[in-house]
């Protein structure tokens, strides 16, 4: 008998009906988009490789890899970062490994791991594959310069290396947990990750240009890092190296003529000219959808890639974004078409979420208005690809072999309610509030339907299965109930939300602490020698929580991942966040003293002042305990 596996390859590989593309025809429809593009955004280079099995139809670079000396960008010699697309290559070579019989995905990967161990529950390389590992959402810290030391203390890694949420059941986009899948193959393997990348992947496949890491030539073939605001105004940007516990994340750089040879032998079942990267077998465990499909009737994901649903035939994707760099590739399997695109900009100048990296990403990624059509043209051009060249005549091509079975108890109303992103779990407090800013709410729609609000309205759903729901266009929205909640999933497995409650949410509890923080600062008006005793000392004592609040905030925002988690450093943390106890402690001890004080000498508006202080004071402190910012300790510990 064929293995299953074997028979998901072959069929991956059926080519029912491919779509022939005159190469003519391709390069005249790029010209016209990337190159006016270009000019009205800014953007000073991009990339575009368009591949069949046989060959390659386009590979071709546009505009400038170094503005400053004008090199142009050349697709077969000019290093582009691809950022998260190299987390397929990880994959690729996990699936090699899992194959020849060196790993087991369903084992502890603590057995695997002499680096550094995971702590908390048991964790699966084949949770991790499928961006299960619940790791922290936030990667500040996990970026180098170009020139600095990628190395990690064994302090570090274990501090990092603890799920923040349950492991194993709901998927949230994990570049830690693929951080943690390079650091596997490279304990078990003995060999570095670059070595790594160039010998079970780059040698085999031809990819002779391809590296991991720091080329050893330096920036001399590297397209370099820009933010762009318009034509003109444009900066460049340092690039950035992945450190070693997220260097199974990304960190790839390769030229048009690599990418166009890797594209090939996806779209060839992991052969490609002959030479053989992938068994079938490892081909179809890497690129079987169901190793996390959310719902039956949904797009599933294999190891890294996800199922797109384009009416186009089977269709899987990956897109890399890191400072500097915006790219997205398609694989069009049964159409035989592969297409990658990849330009400089797109992206603010770094990741990390402190409080001087936010303003300068927000002052250096203000795009002007004449370049937004221009960015968005180049954000879309993959899709734009497929609109103008493969007929979306397809029946639908992303449902799992599996049947849902409706329970007998089934409830909508228990799903009605609001939802926030599955990857919104982080040690940073920061990372959690920008999280809720994504916020959604399901409705009912009509007897039998829903409605999706937030994020723009995203319209009405009708049921066509047990919590499985269709729009006119035909994307699908799903339910399901896990052990460790309700989850919603919008197009992609990958696309998941969790059911909250209106307690996480921005929309009141940053108002309530900006109102707050406002109400308290007009203390200052009964500080004058005039103000009675009992609301002067209550304005006084008050300002200074405040600003023991706001200091301790501002602390823990710039220096909390640094100082807790990167040296693990216990004094420096422990006095800011003394200072957020101590701050919330005096708001709320001198408001009960006021209100306990009943004191005739204020005087009736004097009174009413103390009072809006107090409620003001109850406000700020109400909105730290939502936040979840009072306590911590030590500083890596989450809660």
């Amino acid at each position: 008998m064929i293995p299953k596996l074997i028979m998901l390859a072959a069929g991956a590989l059926a080519q029912p009906n491919p779509v022939h593309l005159d190469p003519v025809a391709v390069e005249l429809w790029a010209d016209s988009l990337i190159s006016p593009a270009l000019a009205t955004s800014g953007v000073p280079g991009a990339l575009l490789v368009v591949v069949n099995r046989a060959g390659v139809i386009l590979n071709k670079a546009y505009g400038l890899a170094d503005v400053a000396t004008g090199r142009r960008a050349s697709a077969d010699s000019t290093l582009f970062e691809y950022a998260s697309i190299g987390k397929t290559m990880t994959a690729v070579i996990a699936s090699q490994l899992i194959d020849e019989g060196v790993l087991d995905p369903d084992q502890d990967i603590n057995r695997y791991l002499t680096s550094a161990q995971v702590s908390g529950p048991k964790v699966t390389l084949r949770m991790l594959l499928a961006h299960r590992g619940g790791f922290d959402d936030d990667i500040t810290g996990l970026l180098a310069p170009f020139d600095g030391d990628i190395r990690m203390s064994q302090g570090e890694l274990e501090r990092r290396f603890h799920p923040l949420v349950a492991p194993g059941y709901a998927t949230a986009y994990d570049n830690q947990g693929y951080g943690v899948v390079g650091l596997i193959l490279r304990d078990v393997t003995r060999k570095s990750i670059p070595d790594l990348y160039r010998e079970r992947l780059f040698r085999p496949a031809g990819m002779t240009n391809a590296i991991h890491g720091r080329p050893a030539d330096g920036m001399t073939r590297l397209a370099h890092c820009y933010t762009v605001r318009g034509p003109g105004a444009i900066e460049e940007c340092p690039l950035w190296l992945y450190r070693e516990g997220l260097m199974g994340a990304g960190g790839v750089a390769a030229t048009g003529a690599d990418m166009a040879v890797y594209l090939r032998m996806l779209l060839g079942g992991g052969t490609v000219d002959g030479r053989t990267v992938l068994t079938p077998k490892a081909f179809a465990d890497l690129t079987n959808w169901d190793h996390f499909r959310f719902h039956p009737g949904m797009p599933g994901g294999g190891h890294a890639f996800s199922q797109f649903e384009e009416f186009r035939g089977l269709e899987y994707a990956h897109s890399g974004s890191i400072p500097g760099f915006s790219s997205m590739m398609k694989i069009y399997a049964d159409r035989d078409l592969a297409i990658l695109f990849t330009f400089l900009g797109g992206q603010p100048p770094g990741f990390d979420l402190t409080v001087s990296n936010v303003v300068r990403s927000l002052r250096q990624a203000n795009l002007r208005d004449e370049a937004r059509p221009g960015i968005t043209a180049l954000q879309e051009l993959t899709d734009t690809f497929g609109a103008r060249f493969i007929p979306a005549n397809r029946p639908r091509s992303s449902e799992g072999t599996g049947v849902a079975s409706a329970a007998a108890t089934e409830r909508l109303d228990d799903y009605l309610g609001h939802y926030v992103s599955a990857t919104n779990h982080s040690r940073s407090f920061v990372a959690r509030l920008g999280g809720w800013g994504g916020l959604l709410t399901l409705e009912r729609a009509g007897t039998d339907g829903v409605r999706l609000g937030g994020l723009g309205e995203l319209g009405d759903y009708r049921r066509v299965g047990p919590l499985l729901y269709e729009n006119p266009k035909g994307d699908r929205l799903a339910l399901a109930g896990l052990p460790v909640g309700r989850y919603l999933a919008i197009g992609l497995s990958g696309g998941v939300f969790r059911k909250t409650t209106w307690i996480e949410s921005p929309g009141w509890s940053m108002p309530m602490f900006a109102v707050g923080f406002l109400l308290l600062l007009s203390g200052a008006v009964a500080l004058r020698p005039k103000a009675p005793n009992v609301l002067r000392r209550l304005a006084a004592r008050s300002l200074i929580g405040l600003s023991l609040v706001v200091a301790g905030l501002l602390a823990e925002w710039q220096w909390g991942v640094t100082l807790g988690v990167v040296r693990g450093s216990i004094v420096l943390p422990l006095v800011w966040r003394l200072a957020l106890l101590v701050g919330a402690g005096m708001l709320l001890a001198e408001t009960a003293r006021f209100l306990r004080s009943r004191s005739a000498e204020s005087g009736r508006l004097g009174y009413g002042h103390g009072v809006l202080l107090g409620a003001a004071s109850i406000a700020v402190v109400a909105a730290l305990v939502v936040w979840r910012v009072l306590g911590a300790f030590p500083p890596y510990f989450s809660y």
